[in-house]
């Protein structure tokens, strides 16, 4: 009796909801979808990404690398010592050479941390 209770219960409480009607679609039609969904932000990242490498000296792209992009703050990870003082000193010139070569992606703030080891989260 009491099992019967709960189930006409439970059945009252969530017969309201609709169900999402089941819909057949091919995968590439629903990759297209989501690919459009971000295109304009996908073209901004992809721009800053080949700016980036252009601007970084040579002789700090294997101390350094881009790590995240939230909002307009451009976070790069740097290795500890004199690589991450370097691009800490040359951060105004490259916010300013972000703005000049890639202004649609609207970087404000480079934020600039300690490089990550890969297995390191």
């Amino acid at each position: 009796m009491k099992d019967a209770e709960e189930d006409r219960l439970l059945k009252s409480a969530t017969q309201w909801q609709k169900k999402s009607p089941w819909r057949c679609c091919q995968v590439g039609d629903e990759a297209a979808l989501f690919l459009s969904r971000g295109r304009r932000e996908y073209s901004k990242n992809a721009l800053l990404i080949k700016v980036w490498n252009d601007l970084i000296p040579q002789g700090l792209k294997p101390y350094c690398r881009l790590d995240k992009r939230a909002g307009n703050v451009l976070t790069i990870q740097a290795a500890p010592g004199p690589y991450l003082h370097q691009i800490v000193m040359m951060q105004n010139e490259l916010l300013a050479e972000l703005h000049r070569q890639c202004p649609s992606a609207g970087i404000q703030k480079l934020r600039i941390i300690p490089l990550k080891d890969n297995g390191q989260e």
